[in-house]
């Protein structure tokens, strides 16, 4: 990977603050100012999460569009009109989805190089810090970078259950320009963890979580430690060394990090009346970590409204077709009940024929509610949990989310074969326009993409390196 200096002129719109400015070219941070001191260092970082927001990352294609597109979440691939009618084919040489993929490997390894930045120039400067808060920047930097590695090898590696020695992509740790060499998946994934683990002792002085942090009384002075569920906090560390591990196939150790969230108590379902009064549809009480993205209403108005009349954005909209056992009606089980599920009930609406999803309807009257991107919520870890345990167990992980979703419990005596096609119809419904269910399908090496015409294969599951980065590299 050739890497990229940081550049402050992203950074400077990113965070909203260009006061470190001056009359030296801007193309380049120059370090030694903007790391003088503990808000210059808050500064790059909410540079960091603002870029990880951007719509080639977690603010539009790795959540609302592209990878749902992949996984069939959506009714594009017989639509030949529509914007992403390739990429739901897997044509993956067009022109336009080389572009998408293109842009998610620059800008995610762009992420990761302002990460590396960051970590460098903390190195002998924790006096600078308030008590905290230094442990909590460099776990911060250190998790994210692992996060965004795994994501990338997810997309661009093959499946680990079938390619775990096969080269992927680069483990980068530097911000040199030089060359770093690509890693086996098998080594991503250890990195991942290893990365995860040293993330996971950092952030562990400050576990709090406190998703009623609107609320003025609990406002802390020391403001980093203010709404940590926008931060790549503990938690996030422990979910996301459970999905490494499931991702792996150590179930064993996935169980241990899914539980470690699950019984930490700090995270609670959402109910419809916190949908009904707050307008809350991203589920804020389930968040383990979140974005905020400030042009949420420009994607939610372009892929899932109407206007001007009925579906009058047919080729690019994100939509699904209405009734006779259509892909929504599936999906959720109209047909034996699931019209109480209130993933179905409180976050659909219905134009004409067209249904819409409403989750990125974020249009409270309090706009502490509005503008967020989950990327990590409580009920995978059930998920998870009941994927490594027994089929009993699995049973009862599955039914303390179906009850607080509105639907009827699963019967016992499901066996092993039931529970994984129950956890399939769960990550379709709970995931939905949130970017995790064509994970799920890599992870199995599954051999059927619900809904998909196309055969899956490593040619689906594996998204080609860029050309430039192939070109550079030989």
């Amino acid at each position: 990977m050739k890497l990229l200096l940081i550049f402050i002129s992203l950074l400077a719109v990113a965070t909203g603050c260009n006061k470190w400015l001056d009359a030296k070219p801007k193309t380049m941070i120059e370090s030694e100012q903007l790391f003088k001191s503990e808000k210059g260092f808050e500064d790059a970082m909410y540079g960091v999460y603002a870029t990880l927001a951007q719509a080639p990352l977690y603010g539009e294609q790795l959540t609302m569009s592209f990878l749902d597109v992949l996984a069939q979440q959506y009714n594009c691939q017989s639509n030949p009109s529509h914007i992403f009618y390739q990429a739901a084919n897997y044509n993956y040489l067009d022109g336009s989805v080389k572009a998408r993929v293109d842009s998610i490997w620059s800008l995610g390894y762009y992420a990761i190089t302002n990460m590396n930045n960051i970590l460098i120039n903390l190195e002998g400067k924790k006096s600078m810090f308030h008590p905290q808060n230094y442990d909590l920047m460099k776990g911060e930097a250190i998790g994210l970078r692992a996060f965004m590695h795994f994501d990338l090898v997810r997309m661009f590696g093959a499946p680990y259950i079938s390619g775990a020695n096969k080269p992927s992509i680069p483990y980068v740790k530097t911000v040199s320009g030089g060359v770093t060499p690509l890693s086996t998946v098998s080594v991503i994934i250890d990195s991942v963890i290893s990365e995860l683990k040293v993330a996971s002792q950092l952030l562990s002085v400050y576990k709090t979580i406190n998703y009623d942090y609107y609320d003025a009384e609990n406002q802390l002075q020391n403001t980093w430690l203010n709404h940590r569920q926008a931060h790549f906090n503990y938690w996030a560390a422990e979910a996301t060394l459970a999905r490494v591990y499931l991702y792996k196939g150590d179930k064993q150790n996935a169980l241990i990090h899914a539980k470690n969230v699950i019984e930490s108590d700090l995270f609670d379902f959402q109910t419809p009346e916190r949908i009904s009064n707050l307008n809350d549809r991203t589920f804020i009480p389930e968040h383990v970590f979140a974005l905020s993205k400030f042009n949420i209403r420009e994607l939610e108005n372009k892929y899932f409204r109407v206007t001007g009349g009925v579906n009058v954005g047919a080729g690019v909209q994100l939509t699904n077709s209405y009734g006779n056992g259509g892909i929504v009606d599936q999906i959720y089980e109209i047909s034996t009940g699931g019209v109480s599920d209130i993933r179905y009930s409180r976050l659909w609406d219905l134009s004409g024929s067209v249904y819409f999803n409403t989750k990125w309807w974020q249009q409270s009257t309090n706009p502490i509610f509005n503008n967020w991107v989950p990327l990590v919520r409580l009920p995978e870890m059930y998920y998870i949990a009941a994927e490594c345990s027994d089929p009993a167990s699995a049973t009862i992980y599955l039914n303390a989310v179906r009850e607080k979703r509105g639907v009827p419990d699963l019967p016992g005596g499901l066996d092993a074969a039931a529970i994984q096609n129950e956890l399939l119809k769960e990550y379709q419904k709970e995931f939905y326009a949130e970017g995790q269910l064509f994970y799920y399908y890599k992870r199995l090496n599954s051999p059927v993409i619900r809904f998909s015409v196309v055969a899956p294969s490593e040619r689906v599951y594996v998204l080609p390196l860029p050309d430039a980065e192939l070109q550079y590299r030989n």
